[in-house]
């Protein structure tokens, strides 16, 4: 188990000490959980009445939070912060020993590093190259022309096409499809595209994924980038840097979404959209129009978020007002009624 001074975490962390020092920080908990030792965040305002009560030696906290309890360390985004913390004090997967199976099926021409580790009943197809540290379990599919970085961890059965390129430290979990759909578009006196599919360092896919190839041109998925279970992206699509796409969601063919975009569970992006930096996309919404940069959009189709929440409130009192109606109606009626 690592143990570390908290200034000596701050540094490797990247975020500043207020207090002492030379506390030992040897694990992380969340801060209803925490114990001495431990280390633990906030990045909330909702969580900050449960600071006075932590037993963690040390919380990761916002630049601007006001709190009397000390040790801290200072962010500007706690939860990246406790993320990276994480990584340095829960253990990682123990990895197989590097080798390959001798029950998989290895083209001449691929390359593979010595510490890769290749199970058993996987295929590795032509000119595939797979470099050291990289994890591939059983019964992975590798298509021609691949190339998978060093420390990547293939789950079993996940069936990975031609021509895609994984990049350091994927993490690709079980019945996921990489490269499916399409192939390159081959034309006299043209290049096709040296990539289909692009996923950049540190991507995290999740199980029964299907990432569509590109024809001319690759579909992309950005460095950081973390995909639930059960997501569809188009061919062509191009996915930035640290977004977080949750459950269900279906990503048309072309479509573009920006740098640390949050898409909810169930969200569907038409063909063709584009949707810019650091937005924030509310669950089972559609995404028809373009989404400008830090905007906050819900509901079918997608608007503003706030516009949403008041159109529904509207939507709701329907059945009363409806029944105020008819009670005028009928006393309008009578009235002429009445009258005549």
């Amino acid at each position: 188990m690592e143990k570390l001074r908290l200034d000596e975490l701050a540094e490797r962390i990247a975020c500043t000490v207020e207090g002492d020092p030379t506390v030992v920080i040897q694990g992380v908990n969340t801060l209803d959980a925490a114990k001495p030792g431990e280390l633990s965040f906030v990045h909330n305002e909702k969580y900050v009445n449960q600071i006075p009560t932590c037993k963690a030696s040390a919380i990761v906290v916002p630049e601007d939070l006001q709190t009397d309890f000390r040790p801290l360390l200072r962010s500007r985004d706690p939860y990246v912060t406790f993320g990276e913390a994480m990584r340095i004090f829960l253990p990682r997967r123990q990895r197989p020993m590097p080798g390959i199976h001798p029950s998989a099926v290895v083209a001449e021409s691929a390359t593979i590093d010595p510490q890769a580790s290749i199970g058993p009943f996987c295929f590795v197809g032509e000119g595939a190259v797979i470099q050291g540290g990289a994890t591939i379990m059983a019964g992975v599919q590798i298509g021609d022309g691949c190339w998978i970085g060093p420390g990547c961890w293939i789950y079993p059965q996940v069936v990975i096409g031609p021509k895609s390129r994984l990049g350091e430290e994927i993490i690709v979990h079980p019945g996921t499809v990489i490269g499916s759909g399409q192939q390159p578009e081959v034309q006299s006196g043209s290049e096709s595209a040296r990539y289909l599919v692009e996923v950049g360092r540190d991507v995290e896919i999740g199980a029964n994924v299907t990432i569509q190839s590109g024809k001319k041109n690759p579909t992309r998925i950005g460095p950081g980038t973390k995909i639930d279970n059960l997501v569809r992206i188009g061919s062509e699509a191009k996915i930035g840097d640290d977004c977080i796409v949750v459950a269900q969601v279906s990503i048309g063919a072309g479509a573009v979404i920006g740098n640390n975009v949050t898409l909810a569970g169930q969200v569907a992006v038409e063909p063709n959209r584009q949707i810019g930096d650091e937005v924030m996309i509310g669950a089972k919404s559609l995404v028809e129009d373009e989404v400008e940069d830090r905007a906050v959009v819900s509901g079918i189709p997608a608007i503003r978020h706030d516009l949403d929440l008041r159109l529904k409130a509207h939507l709701r009192r329907l059945p009363k007002l409806f029944q105020r109606l008819e009670s005028l109606e009928r006393q309008v009626g009578e009235a002429d009624s009445q009258g005549n």
